[in-house]
């Protein structure tokens, strides 16, 4: 990380603990809906995907059209964001705070933003209620945009177009950047993008983090942080 021009951040999962929450609600409205699944069923098949493509598997699975239910599922979403918030991921805050260390003692440590399959909408909630919002303002120009949502480009990983998107915004070459993922669609777009990619392992098995592409696996926050104090 310390030769990275740029690291980008996945939202969910990997800043906010919003996945239990988000996949025990697809789950619920998909049942409603009359296919019976639960919150795990959900994050093995649709953890990190397009949400336009879960609609379409959904309809084909119950046979018969759902107009309604992404919107349903988006509501109930920002509703339990606002009533009772969304923890930030263990050891984030001490990451950013190594990496903002980094920045005093050196202006040219990597940047970083992040980009997101969600709405810009739902990445500006959870990162608010969380308390990361303005850790990710840049650093030499808060005006300047550093969160990215595929919903901008109307493109979704695996694609890598996001995350070429967000590099060229900000700057830099793919292969100066370093992407933080625990989705195995994230890692294949990473690397589809030709960047680096660390996999967090929390709902996804770190086996199929790799088996994605990923160059590393961590299962914590915290092993960053050690990592970037010993190289200080």
């Amino acid at each position: 990380m310390h030769d990275a021009q740029l690291i980008i951040f996945d939202c969910d999962g990997v800043l906010v603990d919003s996945e239990p929450i988000t996949n025990r609600l697809l789950a619920q409205c998909i049942t409603n809906a009359g296919w019976a699944i639960d919150a795990d069923y959900s994050v093995k098949h649709f953890k990190g995907r397009n949400l336009h493509e879960i609609h379409a598997e959904v309809e084909a699975q119950i046979g018969q059209s759902l107009p309604t239910l992404l919107e349903d599922y988006r509501r109930i979403c920002y509703e339990e964001f606002e009533q009772v918030g969304v923890p930030a991921i263990d050891g984030i805050h001490e990451l950013l705070d190594a990496l903002d260390a980094m920045h005093a003692a050196d202006p040219a440590a990597p940047h970083r933003c992040v980009a997101t399959n969600a709405p810009m909408r739902k990445m500006r909630m959870t990162l608010t209620g969380s308390g990361l919002i303005q850790r990710f303002a840049h650093p030499h120009d808060h005006a300047r945009q550093t969160m990215f949502s595929a919903y901008q480009i109307q493109k979704w990983k695996p694609e890598p177009d996001l995350f070429l998107h967000a590099a060229a915004t900000m700057g830099c070459q793919p292969e100066g950047c370093v992407v933080i993922e625990d989705s195995t669609s994230g890692v294949r777009a990473a690397k589809a993008a030709g960047m680096q990619v660390i996999g967090l392992a929390a709902l996804t098995p770190a086996d199929s983090l790799l088996g994605a592409g990923a160059d590393r696996v961590i299962t914590s926050h915290h092993e960053l942080v050690h990592e970037l104090a010993s190289r200080s």
